[in-house]
């Protein structure tokens, strides 16, 4: 008898509860929906001559688990990284780099093909990195400025060895407050390293090629 009580109490208690965990649901679903952001492409100089007949694999970028996410990061100091908290990236921050750096070669103009290692296509060579840094460095109130660091490696698809890495950095100052400028600082940083990477990589596989 004291056992049908408690399991009835029991019983009981979790009606209480599924009703409370529904509400505080629907509470976070009716929040207002955080500010959606992407970034642009580069359009690095086509080559002098005729165009490598590489063609590139594009693969996504590692990255720590602070930026392998759609958050937008602030760096507050050497040792503290905050969000902000009502504005992302339209993806995650690897694989909306790598898609931008598959635009970015294509639009150089300077390989036979390039696409994304998801498509399950095979190339010459792939574009492997890291994410080094990719956050608003703000530890100098009065000159935030963003901050972004790419180290890649240019891998022979079927040997599957480096034929050359480099480390790939851009820090552009942000101009006037709110996130809009803190988003536009980013585009103007990316597009300058993924230039210098379309650059760098056709180089690299010419080199290869020789």
């Amino acid at each position: 008898m004291k056992m049908l009580h408690a399991l009835a109490r029991r019983a009981a208690a979790l009606v209480l509860i599924l009703p409370l965990g529904a509400c505080a649901l629907a509470n976070v679903a009716d929040g207002p929906a955080p500010r959606l952001f992407t970034l642009t492409a580069a359009h690095p100089a086509p080559a002098s001559g005729a165009a490598t007949g590489a063609q590139i694999i594009v693969g996504e970028l590692s990255a720590p688990a602070v930026i392998d996410t759609a958050r937008i990061v602030q760096q507050a100091s050497a040792n503290e990284l905050k969000y902000y908290a009502d504005a992302r990236w339209a993806d995650r921050a690897p694989r909306l780099i790598q898609n931008l750096m598959v635009e970015s070669l294509e639009n150089s103009g300077r390989f036979a093909s390039v696409t994304a290692r998801d498509a399950d296509l095979r190339g010459n060579y792939e574009l492997l990195g890291d994410i080094r840094q990719f956050a608003v460095d703000v530890s100098n109130a009065s000159a935030p400025a963003v901050r972004i660091e790419l180290y890649m490696r240019l891998v022979r698809d079927d040997e599957r060895t480096i034929l050359a890495a480099k480390s790939f950095s851009a820090t552009v100052p942000v101009v006037g407050s709110g996130i809009v400028p803190i988003v536009a600082a980013y585009d103007a940083g990316l597009r300058q390293t993924l230039g210098d990477i379309a650059i760098w990589a056709d180089e690299s596989a010419r080199a290869a090629a020789k």
